[in-house]
């Protein structure tokens, strides 16, 4: 759980110029775990669990209908997609208080209301609620540009995309008027994030070259390399260092996301959405941060669901279930690790 979130739900948001600070983390699932938590008579880790395993059990019926719309009502894929969604290893992070199931929810809610047609108000309204779940969720943004191109040429999209845009950011635009408002810093949320990382800031070209060159992603093995996995974890064992493993699970998404479009299991917009899903923290946190956290973020990019189940159909049954058990197998020890207390993040 983390100790931020409960603070909002009791105290509400604070923000130090000079410290890492709370308003770091987005109102939805504080607010809604606050709602909960006034009208039961919750405890503030109660509610923000309750808040939790309600959305992720939500999350689990919309990816299923998603999922059959796509892969057709009787597909082998369909069952897999839920499978792999409900055993991948770090999805440990959707049952415990954080935001993820609540942004999975809404991405959903977003994808399969574009998949039905939904009234374009009403996707615009829920891609606004995924802007102040977490920053990432603008990455909603063009898989819009591209829902409404299917319906008429670039020029027409693209207005009809800017008069909707207010309304599908929403939720970061009152969040940032809320800050400005409160602490006369409209990107609070943003500077406070300069107080949270595992190595010294660099220059700009230095930081530029360095996710270029991937540096981020196997720093983590170098001993040379303040993000050494060991140096965070002295006496972690490597099949189970959730550090040692966020550049794995990372690269992992990117693999099924390129997989996933070459075999065409995935289509434009929801290419587009992984593609933003995984750049913007890579871009924004990977290198100060030292990867930690990717193996989170991955998990809620929710086209590599998709093309993991099609991937496991394609496989003999005992080899699929031979794989979702070791994901499982790995999913329990991260739980038991959190539960802890270990650095899992």
């Amino acid at each position: 759980m983390h100790r931020s979130y409960v603070e909002i739900v009791r105290d509400g948001y604070a923000y130090d110029p000079a410290k890492h600070s709370n308003v770091a983390f987005f109102p939805a699932f504080p607010l809604l775990a606050r709602a909960v938590a006034w009208l039961t008579g919750l405890s503030p880790e109660l509610a923000l669990l309750l808040v939790s395993h309600v959305c992720l059990a939500a999350a689990f019926v919309v990816l299923a209908a998603y999922a059959h719309r796509r892969c057709g009502e009787d597909h082998p894929a369909a069952p897999y997609v839920l499978l792999a969604f409900g055993l991948f290893p770090t999805t440990f992070f959707f049952r415990m208080a954080y935001s993820e199931s609540v942004f999975l929810l809404g991405v959903l809610l977003a994808l399969y209301g574009m998949e039905r047609r939904w009234p374009l108000l009403v996707v615009a309204l829920i891609i606004g609620f995924t802007t102040a779940t977490r920053a990432v969720g603008i990455a909603l943004l063009p898989p819009l540009l591209l829902h409404l191109r299917r319906q008429q040429g670039w020029l027409g999209a693209s207005g009809r995309f800017l008069a909707l845009l207010p309304l599908a950011c929403w939720g970061l635009l009152a969040f940032m008027a809320y800050q400005y408002h409160a602490f006369d810093e409209p990107l609070a949320f943003a500077r406070t994030q300069e107080h949270w990382r595992m190595r010294p800031a660099v220059p700009l070209l230095d930081r530029l070259h360095a996710l270029a060159t991937l540096e981020p992603l196997w720093s983590v093995f170098d001993p040379s390399s303040p993000c050494y996995w060991r140096r965070h974890e002295p006496q972690g064992n490597p099949l189970f260092s959730l550090h040692l493993a966020n550049s794995l699970y990372f690269a992992f998404a990117v693999v099924l996301i390129a997989i996933g479009a070459w075999k065409r299991w995935l289509n434009r917009l929801e290419v587009s959405l992984a593609a933003g899903l995984l750049l913007i923290p890579y871009v924004t946190r990977s290198h100060e941060m030292c990867m930690a956290g990717m193996g989170r973020f991955a998990a809620a990019v929710v086209p590599i669901y998709l093309a993991l189940g099609q991937f496991l159909a394609r496989l003999p049954p005992p080899v699929a279930a031979m794989l979702l058990s070791l994901s499982d197998f790995l999913m329990g020890v991260y739980a038991a690790l959190f539960a802890a207390w270990y650095r899992f993040f």
